[in-house]
């Protein structure tokens, strides 16, 4: 399990490194909410935070910690969050929006945990994206592949938009590791085979695995094939149970 942590520890510092490299004028991410900001009154597809700032909460519940004190500021992109809404309204999608959050540490942990890993200084405006992976029904496969597309498509063409990174959060497959599964998905990525990703049947996923539709979306708005850094599959026990940790990032977009 160690050993796990190390490349996983070392990936992160991968990616963190080449975001810096990039040096980005803004930060789109996209990951799910588990009943943080979206609840069971009113849990929509896919949900733009459009405000000018948001707090994003890590959410470990150690040591008797509590939320709201492992939140971090974040300036948001509220420009290009709106401009985003509007083309995808324009595209025949109809999205939430939300200009505050309702949980006390603002954005839920599929934000706060990556952020704090990849950009420790919070010295980027970010947009958030909450798409409901995890509670049925959930968007399905292609659709996720048809916003993402969508979304690349207004970044590239934005005034508000300057240099963007799209960062997608979460599994590949868990709390059961289906390896079979994340090895075809990752083959999918890497040959930028969006048609594979689209054909997945929301059976599949489910629970932690239903976050690959993070990296779908994030794949679409590439428009490219990516490069895995590493493939880590952490296992708790001798059932299957763990979390598939992977790390990838795409060195070029389509034009």
């Amino acid at each position: 399990m160690r050993a796990h942590q190390d490349r996983c520890n070392d990936a992160i510092a991968k990616l963190r490194d080449q975001l810096q490299a990039w040096k980005p004028d803004t930060i789109v991410i996209v990951g799910d909410d588990q009943h943080e900001n979206l609840l069971d009154d009113n849990i929509p597809p896919f949900t733009l935070f459009i405000g000018d700032e948001v707090d994003a909460t890590r959410k470990y519940r150690y040591f008797g910690t509590d939320i709201a004190s492992q939140a971090i500021h974040y300036k948001s992109n509220g420009a290009l969050a709106r401009e985003m809404l509007e083309g995808l309204m324009d595209a025949g999608f109809d999205p939430a929006w939300s200009r505050k959050t309702r949980m006390e540490g603002g954005l839920g942990h599929a934000f706060g945990r990556v952020l704090e890993f990849v950009l420790p200084q919070a010295d980027v405006p970010i947009v958030a994206i909450m798409v409901n992976t995890y509670y049925p029904p959930a968007p399905t496969a292609a659709r996720c592949v048809a916003f993402g597309k969508v979304i690349g498509a207004v970044a590239r063409r934005s005034a508000n938009a300057g240099r963007v990174v799209f960062i997608g959060s979460g599994g590949l497959s868990h709390t059961r590791i289906d390896e079979k599964l994340d090895a075809d998905f990752i083959a999918a990525l890497e040959s930028n085979d969006l048609d594979f990703m689209a054909s997945l049947p929301n059976d599949i996923l489910v629970a932690g695995t239903s976050e690959i539709r993070n990296w779908m979306i994030a794949a679409a708005a590439a428009g490219s094939g990516g490069r895995m850094v590493d493939y880590v599959p952490c296992y708790r026990n001798p059932d299957g149970v763990g979390c598939a940790m992977g790390f990838a990032f795409w060195e070029k977009t389509a034009a």
